[in-house]
């Protein structure tokens, strides 16, 4: 009988261990699945934020553009009347995203995240600033925000109407970076992420 006790015992301790080794193997699996599905709903709604924010921005844009219109006329090309349009743009783009974490606002400016550049796309006046060059006390995101550079012009849209184009870029930062090596050059690599989204608002010229 001592004998059939002790044989129970072992085999109690055998199972326990077995499903504690079980357990720590599949630990580490299920905390990357839940901070990605946490991941997941943060970068959605980010990137809810940063679309929603250069959509104000291109509004903002054009709605001054619009409404010195007077102004533009007797100074055609006045890189100030520009300048202030950007500022106007920028500072509309850094305050709708300032709730989200990594945003650098600061009294109404966003010296580093989110990076804003604008253009203002007319026939009449050329932009000075159509070539990825941010507002004063604001970012473009170069290196990492390699949307925001490139394929820019002051050309209207195609029926001719004038236009403000905002891109914008936030660094948003996962819960944690996960960097894997697979076989056969494959491999998993979850770290910063940069969102870039674009909008553009057509200027009410009728």
């Amino acid at each position: 009988m001592g004998a059939a006790l002790g044989r129970k015992s072992r085999e109690g301790h055998s199972t326990s261990g077995q499903a504690l080794v079980e357990f720590a193997l599949i630990l580490p699996l299920l905390l990357v699945l839940l901070l990605g599905v946490a991941d997941f709903g943060r970068v959605f709604q980010a990137e809810i934020v940063i679309e929603s924010a250069s959509r104000a921005a291109a509004e903002a844009g054009a709605i001054e553009y619009l409404r010195t219109q007077d102004i533009r006329e007797a100074n055609p090309g006045d890189p100030a009347y520009y300048a202030r349009i950007h500022a106007i743009a920028s500072r509309a783009a850094c305050t709708e995203a300032r709730i989200l974490p990594n945003t650098t606002y600061a009294g109404g400016v966003c010296s580093t995240w989110p990076a804003v550049v604008v253009c203002v796309h007319d026939a009449d006046s050329v932009d000075p600033f159509c070539d990825g060059s941010p507002a004063t006390g604001y970012s473009d995101g170069q290196p990492n925000c390699t949307a925001m550079n490139g394929g820019w012009s002051t050309a209207e849209d195609s029926q001719s109407h004038d236009y403000v184009e905002v891109r914008l870029c936030y660094h948003f930062s996962t819960l944690f970076n996960l960097h894997l090596s697979l076989p056969f050059s494959a491999g998993i690599s979850v770290g910063d992420l940069y969102i870039q989204p674009t909008a553009v608002f057509t200027v009410a010229d009728y």
